[in-house]
């Protein structure tokens, strides 16, 4: 149903000074986390999220937090509301735990904290953060399990408890969650900055509702939900209705299918997950929740760019997945891999829907561009060089270019998220980089070509025992990165490669360039499908692509999430994804 035009109670100046100092409260949340926080995957890679909610649990604003964790957190604070209104009290100070996956969390290592916001003594909203934590006790170091079948094997599950009441820690409990993890002081790190960003929260909007009184504050929050919601139903009422549908595949042993069907009518979008496959036995699944969420990405990253981000912008957009499906699975399949897999698939063939929509469109096609379709990541964990033992990331995978616009080039190494520092990381874990760089010739050829990805090569350096583990996890194989639209070509794909019996000691004391992998020597192994192409080629970032043009309103896609685990005493090269053209 439509909503009325645009007509508001609150003057223009008034309305924008408000709405953007709301933005700025949860932006300063985001800070807070990464100033507080102690592991790279906060302070460095920004994996987190910070946001304000109305007090039933609608978004409020959302600041610069990725679009499906702040729909998931919607979640997390809805079912907050359930477990604690008539049992415990939501009192004010109080803070609230959740990692539950069938319940708000994406996977267990997603970690939300959810905190009430009361002004004299009345409940006025909520603040909500999630930072992905570095070990959540999991059967494989960093949480990530390809060996997963349950999701008992994944670690801590908390449905909601009350960490901190009435503003006392309760350190028994808070002791608990974090001794049940490899990293309890990183761990406990990391809760701790979630408390520090939502103590952030609850400062500033007490001091704003104190300075402009709770009616106007009320009524810019309500202003500012109308204001996405009408907009977006306008936009998407300008496109012809009508249907789209793509398909993509996780390949993990078996095979799996995340089909989706977007259907337009008038102002609103049902993206239809009817058709996909049965839940796996092995950590792929996508919770309902996350599922939702990443088609209200999906929106946000096009229909809704410009709009703040609250919950109307979610009020057009519905979604079906069937229950026990890879889209919406029943307890007790895993979840632990979803993000780079299941995730990257419902993120891609979403959006893919949502382009061919766009290009129907004189006013909308513009805003076409290749998408990316996911790539490779990897943890390591081990005796580090200081003679501790730990877990971290390696997260070149984040350093993907963007897809090809339809009026320019997409942007090289630009997407994503950020990548961690390379002296930080080999001052603190038992690794030395030969190099990293943009991977020459690896974006995809079109009228406009696509960003080029990043190429990374590191080895095993000063590690006591001599080596350490490693888990490669994502969208692997020769057809993820980025995907070409209307006859453009598909970047070079994001591989992880293993190279053993390598020179690179001997290079090093001879005092030679180590910035050629073929001078290298070794043999390598890729994490992928054995089908891979001329290998040599792949890890030097240099493989061609076939062409791959969307022609049609439906498709196959074949993207591989495929997991290994190994111990490295050699050389690792992660070559990074690149994006298509268009």
């Amino acid at each position: 149903m439509s909503v009325n035009p645009i007509i508001s109670s609150v003057d223009p100046i008034t309305f924008e000074i408000l709405s953007h100092r709301l933005y700025q409260i949860a932006k300063e949340m985001g800070t807070a986390l990464e100033r507080v926080g102690g592991t790279v995957n906060t302070t460095q890679m920004h994996d987190y999220m910070a946001s304000l909610y109305l007090a039933n649990g609608d978004v409020l604003s959302a600041g610069d937090s990725m679009g499906w964790h702040v729909a998931c957190a919607g979640f997390a604070v809805k079912r907050i509301i359930e477990r604690f209104e008539n049992n415990g009290g939501i009192n004010p100070d109080d803070v609230f735990l959740l990692n539950d996956p069938y319940l708000a969390a994406i996977h267990q290592s997603d970690v939300y904290m959810i905190s009430p916001i009361h002004f004299r003594g009345q409940l006025i909203g909520w603040s909500a953060t999630f930072v992905h934590v570095m070990d959540i006790g999991a059967m494989s170091p960093g949480g990530n399990s390809p060996g997963a079948t349950e999701i008992c094997h994944e670690g801590i599950r908390i449905p909601g408890i009350k960490l901190v009441d009435r503003g006392e820690l309760r350190k028994d409990l808070f002791d608990a969650f974090i001794n049940m993890t490899r990293q309890p002081v990183m761990v406990g790190l990391d809760l701790k900055c979630e408390i520090a960003a939502n103590n952030v929260a609850k400062a500033r909007m007490q001091a704003l509702y104190e300075q402009f009184g709770p009616e106007l504050v009320t009524a810019v929050s309500q202003e500012m939900l109308h204001y996405s919601e009408a907009i977006l139903r306008r936009r998407i009422a300008e496109i012809p209705d009508g249907t789209w549908s793509d398909t993509g595949s996780i390949h993990a042993g078996d095979t799996w299918k995340v089909h989706v069907t977007l259907n337009k009518k008038d102002d609103r979008l049902l993206f239809d997950f009817t058709g996909s496959s049965p839940q796996a036995k092995k950590g792929i699944n996508l919770p309902y929740h996350a599922t939702f969420g990443a088609c209200y990405e999906s929106i946000l990253c096009t229909l809704a760019y410009d709009l703040p981000k609250n919950h109307g912008a979610l009020k057009p957009i519905e979604v079906i997945a069937p229950q026990g499906t890879v889209v919406n699975p029943t307890p007790p399949a895993p979840v632990s891999l979803n993000t780079t897999s299941g995730g990257a698939t419902v993120k891609f063939v979403a959006n893919s829907a949502i382009m061919q929509m766009l290009a129907t469109s004189e006013k909308w096609r513009g805003e076409v561009m290749a998408l990316n379709a996911g790539h490779r990541l990897a943890r390591h964990a081990g005796i580090n060089q200081h003679g501790k033992y730990y877990v971290s990331t390696l997260s070149e995978g984040a350093l993907d270019g963007t897809g090809a616009r339809s009026y320019k080039d997409g942007d090289d190494t630009g997407r994503g998220l950020s990548c961690h520092n390379i002296e930080w990381l080999e001052a603190n874990f038992p690794l030395l980089y030969l190099f990293r760089r943009n991977t020459t010739g690896g974006a995809g050829a079109g009228r406009y070509r696509g960003g080029t990805g990043g190429e990374s090569a590191l080895t095993v350096h000063d590690a006591p025992e001599g080596k350490i583990k490693g888990v490669a996890l994502g969208v692997a194989g020769l057809r993820n990165s980025g995907q070409g639209m209307f006859g453009g070509y598909p970047g070079a794909p994001s591989l992880l490669m293993l190279k053993e019996g390598t020179r690179v000691a001997e290079m090093i004391a001879e005092n030679k360039s180590l910035d050629q992998l073929d001078e290298i020597g070794g043999s390598g192994r890729l994490f992928l499908q054995r089908r891979a192409r001329n290998k040599s080629r792949v890890a030097t970032g240099r493989t061609t692509s076939a062409k791959f043009g969307l022609v049609s309103k439906r498709r196959e896609l074949s993207a591989i999430a495929w997991s290994a685990r190994s111990e490295c005493d050699e050389l690792l090269i992660a070559a990074t994804n690149c994006s298509s053209g268009g």
